[in-house]
């Protein structure tokens, strides 16, 4: 029932009765009516998907529903049906850029629920809170043999949707939302969809630094002086010496050697 019932809303979504999720296609979008068909890679976990989107009737439902399937969010695994207008651009931009039919289009990010698009706006500038990645319209992408800046101006051509470039990457967001453009904002542009950076990073570096071993010269400059033996400080012979068996021996030794000496006063003459 559960299948039914996402095939319905895929074809409902194909015939544009969900105008409020899928936008309006542009004059140039390619609806001769005939067959078409595109490949999707997602470079992260290695799946592609290679399917005839549309045919003479329309639009193929479980074709819509394996692309879906590949623009699952990486996190949750959560799917909703991907607006047809997109993969429309996406096959266009695609041969605008001389790209063959069965060149791949790489999707390094796709559907993003709202947990993780909460998630990455807390610590990437460029996610926006009410992002078309949410809606199944948007789609950061890159076409092997084809420079990101080419792929970049073959969008703003089109004038069918949001683009932007992002140099860092390498990847170029488009959408099927009003005809816009933006620059990255500042810090780290990358749109770590399957990865996140864990919170407490920091506060572990931290203890890791506290629990490192002092430095050599701390260590030696915290050591005491090595006690001086004198034998006016000897110990008596009944305690222990400090200086340990040796020295004791060698104080009884120079005391017998005093009294074995002949007493010089009782030879002087009265």
């Amino acid at each position: 029932m559960r299948h039914l019932l996402r095939l319905s809303l895929l074809g409902l979504l194909a015939g544009g009765t969900l105008a409020g999720c899928a936008s309006t296609p542009g004059p140039q979008a390619s609806f001769d009516g005939g067959p078409r068909s595109i490949t999707l890679h997602h470079p992260a976990s290695g799946e592609t998907v290679s399917v005839t989107y549309r045919r003479a009737d329309g639009y193929d439902p479980q074709a819509l529903d394996r692309i879906a399937t590949l623009f699952r969010d990486r996190r949750t695994g959560e799917t909703v049906p991907v607006d047809p207008t997109l993969v429309e651009l996406l096959a266009d931009l695609r041969d605008r850029c001389g790209a063959g039919p069965d060149t791949p289009v790489h999707i390094t990010s796709g559907y993003r629920s709202p947990l993780t698009n909460v998630t990455l706006a807390r610590s990437n500038p460029n996610v926006a809170e009410n992002s078309y990645h949410l809606r199944g319209q948007a789609a950061d992408i890159s076409i092997p043999g084809v420079p990101p800046r080419r792929l970049a101006d073959e969008a703003a051509a089109l004038q069918r949707g949001g683009y932007a470039l992002y140099p860092h990457t390498g990847h170029v967001h488009v959408d099927t939302g009003p005809v816009r453009t933006w620059s990255p904002k500042g810090g780290d542009p990358r749109i770590l969809e399957a990865r996140a950076t864990p919170a407490k990073a920091a506060s572990g570096k931290a203890v890791a630094a506290k629990a490192s071993p002092a430095p050599r010269t701390q260590v030696a400059a915290a050591e005491p002086a090595p006690p001086k033996r004198t034998l006016a400080k000897a110990a008596p012979a009944s305690a222990p010496a400090k200086g340990g068996d040796g020295d004791l021996a060698r104080v009884r030794m120079v005391l017998a050697s005093l009294k074995e000496q002949p007493d010089a006063s009782a030879k002087k003459k009265p």
